[in-house]
């Protein structure tokens, strides 16, 4: 799916054919925004994008790449950006980075993506409407800077969703020592790790927009760009954060498990050794001897003695552990 929109004389249109898109672009005063969602591959939009806004070969074939790392090219006549968003479906515990590319000059920007992002499409539907502060009336830069910002800022409400779980995790990993607990403690610590892995370049990639631009980005802009930059650092460092109380939590569970075991241990030598005694006097008046004492004259009354002497010693032995607080 396509959407193009053009500022040009204190107005937006979002009807301009392609032919008309030389002409507007060489008019320094315009801006261009080209939103490109792709169903499958770039290759119904390569000639467009090749003619028209000049993208180079090496360029087209780095935007066919589902997966790619954050990283700020410099092009003739633009600058390549590729950055990830965020998501986390809570019932799977799974992270998802859908790669966005920005292609931006002095007045045009691109911003090609494979998945719909809702923040994206909340800027294009604002950029749609006609306002006396418009989203493209102060040129490529700060456009650009929307973008970015309103990307960092949806990452957010993800790090409120794991903030949640882990909440959650924690009080599991001390009262539940299931396997779905460690599970769960493993699938989130693989998630954090998708997630960090993709924001640590951000951040390097955030500081070279403000050093390598040159003129791309004027220095009246900078200051939001650093604002940006200080997001992503602050992402990162509860990302990590995270990462590392996951690594925590799995200590806690492992400690549970083992108290949880020490217990049962406990439990089944006690049981083990109240039956000791028990076992040890059965056994000795059990033996098939032809002739033991206090037998062959017994007249019923030593049963009884024997088994009162078994209780007895029972009720001493849990005596004896209840006072050493063993049961």
């Amino acid at each position: 799916m396509q959407q193009l929109l053009v500022w040009q004389n204190g107005q937006v249109s979002t009807n301009c054919s392609l032919e008309a898109l030389p002409g507007i672009l060489a008019d320094p005063q315009a801006l261009v925004w080209l939103d490109l969602l792709l169903e499958d591959e770039l290759q119904p939009y390569q000639d467009m994008l090749s003619s028209k806004f000049k993208l180079s070969r090496l360029t087209i074939e780095t935007l066919n790449e589902a997966r790619e790392r954050a990283r700020l090219v410099e092009q003739t006549g633009y600058f390549h950006l590729v950055v990830h968003g965020l998501a986390f479906d809570v019932e799977n515990i799974e992270a998802r980075t859908p790669k966005l590319d920005i292609i931006f000059g002095h007045n045009f920007l691109i911003s090609i993506h494979r998945e719909a992002m809702d923040w994206l499409a909340s800027l294009l539907d604002e950029a749609h409407d006609e306002s006396e502060e418009h989203l493209m009336s102060r040129g490529a830069a700060r456009l650009l800077h929307a973008i970015l910002d309103t990307q960092v800022d949806s990452y957010f409400p993800v790090l409120d969703v794991l903030d949640d779980m882990s909440d959650d995790l924690e009080d599991k990993a001390v009262t539940d020592a299931s396997n779905e607990v460690q599970a769960r403690i493993f699938r989130t610590k693989k998630a954090l790790a998708r997630m960090r892995r993709v924001i640590s370049p951000q951040v390097e990639v955030m500081n070279s927009l403000i050093t390598r631009t040159g003129d791309f980005i004027p220095t009246s802009a900078e200051p939001y760009f650093a604002d940006v930059h200080d997001h992503l650092v602050r992402t990162f460092e509860v990302l990590d954060s995270y990462r590392d109380l996951m690594s925590g939590l799995l200590d806690v569970y492992l400690t549970t498990v083992s108290n949880r075991l020490n217990v049962i241990m406990k439990q089944l030598t006690i049981i083990a050794t109240i039956f000791m005694p028990i076992t040890f006097i059965t056994g000795v008046f059990g033996q098939n001897f032809a002739h033991s004492p206090q037998v062959e004259t017994d007249k019923g009354y030593n049963f009884w003695i024997v088994l009162l002497v078994m209780v007895l010693i029972t009720l001493a032995q849990i005596w004896y552990f209840k006072r050493r607080k063993w049961i």
